[in-house]
């Protein structure tokens, strides 16, 4: 019997986001192809293979509207899907570590266990205006980050909801809040809004604006007025701010309500049931005010990279590498809390979960303790992951681990000295 895919399945709901951010026929079929060669790399596939590969080509060749297009790729992921029971994909993911004389005839259609697609970088979008310009910088900026967190491992079905920085449709909702909420504040300030007279903007794009010399200065500028506006409501959520209210006067205690109905207002614009999003506390609006504006997309391909050979080595071999002792994923997850900060590590734990086939949930919760010994003192450190733990998904995802997937899982996850 095939799969359901009329309900929650990662699998159709990832490559779904992936084709959607295809800019062309050209990259949609690249896409496309990609996709069904995963999910149809069994050798008993290979007529049935070809001949989807051939169709899709034709119809994605024909010149009909993106949109219909991309619809078209879906169904033919879906229908896939749909025609596979859900051993099929366990056997690939889940088979026992390859034996090193290993050798399969056509190595061009064999994809590792651990293949990830993700979405391209985003295209840099040219302005004629400051005030075209400034959002459009501060989206591509955001994207970077949220574009890395979206890759994902096609083959894998968790059932379970992702924390928000993880969701295409966040990354949309967050932009939205760029331009409609945060940029008009950011212009009516002193640091900017002043510049844009100071030179022509015609022909500045989004990226440039980041990287180019001459503009260094209005950059940091820029970064210094992101930062104040979430500073501020990263403040109105402080313990020790409430501490000081009634020392305030009436004209602060005016602004600080001005700031906590902002902050009510983002809540409500980000949150979606496509994707955990806690209560915007201390954490997230310091992973906010920072990461957002900080983060290099280039350090973190390379802890990304770290992360998943480390994770071959360890739990899932490949028959090139050397056995890794026990704890070396967890040690090197536990560096990148250090490199990237909390909230950015928290991120990447979870990223692995759904990118690598025999990382468990039991594992990640057990990596969770390494983390606070209570829980409380794990909610301070790693909101995002203590709630996404304690979904209801998860729970009903627990069950269905594959029992050899739990051996010696805790000298793996855990500190125990």
């Amino acid at each position: 019997m095939g799969s359901d895919v009329s309900e929650f399945d990662d699998r159709l709901i990832n490559s779904a986001a992936l084709l959607g951010t295809a800019t062309d026929a050209t990259s949609l079929w690249e896409m496309t192809d990609k996709l069904v060669s995963l999910y149809l790399q069994h050798p008993d596939d290979a007529e049935v293979r070809v001949q989807t590969q051939t169709q899709t080509r034709a119809f994605l060749k024909s010149g009909a509207p993106m949109e219909v297009l991309r619809q078209f790729s879906v169904q033919v992921i879906r229908v896939i899907l749909a025609s596979r029971p859900v051993e099929y994909y366990a056997e690939m993911l889940y088979a026992p570590e390859v034996d090193e004389d290993y050798s399969a005839g056509g190595e061009e259609l064999h994809h590792a266990p651990t293949e990830i697609l993700a979405p391209p970088v985003p295209q840099p979008v040219t302005c004629n205006s400051f005030e075209e310009l400034l959002p459009e910088a501060l989206c591509y900026r955001v994207r970077l980050l949220t574009g890395f967190f979206q890759r994902r491992n096609p083959l894998i079905a968790r059932g379970v909801r992702v924390p928000f920085l993880l969701s295409p449709v966040f990354e949309q909702r967050f932009c939205q809040v760029i331009r409609e909420v945060i940029t008009p504040r950011m212009l009516g300030g002193k640091n900017l809004g002043a510049l844009a007279n100071a030179r022509n903007w015609k022909g500045v794009d989004s990226a440039a604006f980041w990287n180019r010399a001459d503009l260094r200065e209005i950059a940091s500028k820029t970064i210094i007025a992101w930062e104040s506006i979430w500073r501020r409501l990263y403040q109105i959520t402080s313990p020790a701010h409430e501490i000081e209210e009634a020392a305030q006067s009436a004209e602060a205690l005016k602004l600080r309500a001005k700031y906590a109905e902002l902050l009510t207002d983002i809540q409500m614009r980000l949150n979606g049931p496509e994707y955990v999003m806690p209560k915007l506390g201390p954490s997230q609006l310091k992973m906010f005010q920072t990461s957002f504006a900080s983060f290099d997309r280039r350090v973190m391909e390379q802890v990304w990279k770290s992360l998943r050979q480390t994770y071959e080595q360890e739990l899932d071999r490949r028959p090139y590498q050397e056995k890794a002792r026990h704890g070396a994923l967890r040690d090197n997850f536990l560096a990148s809390f250090d490199l990237c900060t909390h909230g950015i590590g928290e991120m990447l734990v979870i990223l692995g979960y759904f990118s690598f086939p025999k990382l468990p949930l039991h594992w990640v919760e057990l990596f969770s303790f390494n983390m606070g010994n209570s829980r409380e003192n794990r909610m301070e450190l790693i909101p995002v992951l203590t709630a996404f733990l304690e979904q209801e998904d998860a729970q009903r995802a627990y069950k269905r681990e594959p029992p050899e997937l739990l051996a010696e899982i805790e000298a793996s996850a855990v500190i125990t000295a």
